[in-house]
Parts: C-alpha cells; structure tokens; sequence
C-alpha cells in the first residue's frame, strides 16, 4: 500500500513539474504557439465551418425528415435512405434560397447602395442648409452660431469621407468571397457527411468514450454536452428565424408607408436582429441616418416609431415562441454578455457570448440543486420571503 502512495506522490510530482515546464515554455514562446495554431485553424477552416453549417441545418433537417416520413414515406423507407433524400431536399432549399438571393435581393442592395453612396454630397449638403436656416431663425449669437455652423461642416465632410470608402470595401468583399468559392464548396460537401453520417460519428464517439473512461464521468459529459447542443442549438436556430421574420415585416412595412430604400434598410435591421438586447438599437441607427438624409426630419421620426413597434412585437410576441426560455438569463445578463464577449472576441463574441453565459449558468444551476437536494434543502429560488 506504501508503495503505492509514494507512486502516486511521485506521479503527481511529475506532472506537476511537467505542467510547469510546459506553461513556461509555452509562455516564452507564446508568439509563435499563436501563429502556429493560427496556420492550423486556417488549414482546418473549412472543416470547421462545415461542422458549423451541418450544426445549424441539422435541427431543419430533422423538421423535413419529419415531414417527408408523415406525408410521403410513412414507414417504407429505412432510416438510411430517408435521411439521404432529406439531405437532398434540404440543400436543393437552401440552393434556391442562395440563387434567389443573388439574383434578386443582392443587386438590389448594391443599386441602392450605389445610389445612396452617389447622391451623399448632396444630401449633406440639403442636411447642412435646413440646419443651417434653422440656427439663423433661432437667433443664435455670433460666435456660437458660427462655432455650430464649423461643427456640422466638419461633420459633414467626416461622413462623405467615411462613406467614400464604403465602394472600396465592398470591392475588396466581393474579391475576398470569390477567393473563398472553394473552402465554402469544401465547407459544403464536410457538413453534407456530417448530416448524413451523424448518428454513426456519435456512436463511435460513444463506443471509445465508453472504453476509455469511468462511467460516472461518461454521465457528466453526457450531461454537459446535452445542455450545450440544446442551448446552443435552439439559440441559433430561433435567433435566426426571428431575424429573418423581423427583416421581412420590416420591409413590408417599409414598403406600405413608403420609405426610401426599404430592402436596404430592412437588410440592416434582419442582419443586426441576430444580435440580442443591442441589435434592434444598432439597425435602428444607420436606417435613421439614411431616411434623415433622403427624406427630412418626419420621415425619420416615422421610421424611428416604425421600428419601436416592431421591436415590441418582436421582443413580446415573436421571441418568447420562437427561442422561448431557452436563453434562461435575464435581460442584464444577456446584455453583461454581449459586452463582454464583444471586448475580447469581437463580433464572435457577440454572437457566442449569450449562448456560453446560459451554459455556465445552467452547469452552476444544476450543480446547485444537486447539492442543495443532498442537504434536503429547497431548490425554489424566492425574491422575497
């Protein structure tokens, strides 16, 4: 038994002593660790991002396969094969959803934004003289009126030069994602073997999992892992369903009061929903600078209660059934995530910050309940007593 102990003191010494090791050199080294890892995410990123893209569709691919057993197969087709014929349906979607869009909704965007690009001076310049009228009219004094006068032309010239750059950078996007064409084609075929095959990869992962360690630690990471694909899954999915949903009525809307450059706009707003609590403010902002711009004051101040109703719908009607509590974190939380994730990990941050924090959150939850129910104590939380 002594021999034993001592072999395990002397074990954990070891690796204790190459964990230091390890850590100090990685540390006078970390430049270099950084760029290697970084050649390596690089080499791997189409695989990840296929892995990505068969995560997200594979919630939708169960609906259809749901539908294509009730209404078509019912219970002739194996398991197999139905999963390949939905695959098919489900790309054959997504293909007709890609194709409509650069054929229709992109060219759109890129006129609209040429056209708004183009006529800029000119609305700067209708923008500084209302403006300017309005501080003459006030009988302001002199210098202040001047000092006022200077501030928006300097404004002014700030934002033509800002959006001067605006073509540029959609020039070097557009060479970036033609550069890209065959990782997402090799993003595409890695997530269609990772649908197909998906119970077969988790079955091997079970089997080595099941070889090489304890059984109670097997149950943990079940656990863990169950709780991350349903948050993560359900966040996904429903955020954008919901931006989606909240992009198309605002178009509709737009389009029923006649506001300038309704499909732009409404693509700000779709794209900015995704992010959660700040997202809404954020899309609101540039579509109100862009209808103050085009149209004056009122038509601004009628898009700005345009998108204040439609965030009540969205926030009270459209959210709860979409994600419903899948979140399970309060609105300061969410917004304490966003932060967050956003100051260290930029715009992935924002996107994962939630979603992690609702983990964690649900990991110390049931943590908590399962020790307070070893010490026979209640797990209702109460505000008050």
């Amino acid at each position: 038994m002594r021999v034993n102990m001592n072999r395990n003191k002397i074990f954990t010494y070891l690796a204790i002593t190459l964990t230091s090791i390890s850590f100090y050199f990685a540390m006078q080294n970390f430049d270099m660790i950084v760029d290697y890892i970084g050649k390596v995410l690089g080499i791997l990123k189409p695989f990840l991002v296929g892995i990505a893209i068969a995560y997200l569709l594979w919630r939708p691919l169960k609906f259809i396969e749901s539908l294509l057993e009730k209404f078509i197969f019912r219970g002739k087709v194996s398991k197999g094969n139905r999963r390949i014929v939905g695959v098919i349906v489900l790309y054959l979607i997504a293909a007709v959803v890609i194709v409509s869009l650069f054929s229709f909704v992109l060219p759109q965007i890129i006129e609209n934004l040429t056209i708004l690009t183009n006529n800029l001076p000119g609305y700067f310049e209708s923008i500084k003289q209302s403006l300017d009228t309005l501080l003459r009219s006030s009988g302001m004094d002199g210098d202040i009126y001047q000092f006022v006068s200077d501030l928006i032309g300097d404004l002014s010239q700030m934002m033509m030069q800002i959006t001067a750059k605006v073509l540029p950078m959609l020039i070097d996007l557009s060479v970036g994602v033609t550069s890209t064409i065959l990782n997402t084609f090799l993003a595409i075929v890695v997530s269609i073997y990772c649908l197909v095959d998906k119970e077969t990869f988790f079955a091997k992962n079970r089997k080595c999992m099941h070889a090489l360690l304890p059984q109670r630690l097997i149950g943990q990471i079940t656990r863990i892992v169950t709780i991350f694909d349903d948050t993560f899954g359900r966040y996904f999915v429903g955020q954008l369903t919901d931006a989606v949903i909240v992009g198309s009525i605002c178009f509709m809307m737009m389009l029923t009061f006649k506001f300038p450059f309704a499909l732009l706009i409404s693509v700000i707003v779709m794209c900015t929903n995704v992010i959660p609590y700040v997202g809404p403010f954020i899309g609101a902002v540039p579509g109100t600078f862009i209808i103050l711009m085009t149209g004056g004051f009122g038509p601004a101040c009628g898009f700005v209660l345009m998108i204040f109703v439609l965030q009540q719908i969205d926030g009270n009607i459209l959210v709860p059934k979409i994600i419903g509590d899948s979140i399970g974190i309060s609105g300061f939380w969410v917004l304490f995530a966003v932060m967050v994730g956003g100051g260290l990990f930029g715009f992935i941050g924002v996107l994962l910050g939630v979603p992690s924090l609702s983990v964690i959150f649900k990991l110390i939850k049931a943590y908590s309940e399962k020790k307070l129910r070893q010490k026979e104590l209640p797990v209702d939380t109460k505000a008050y007593e």
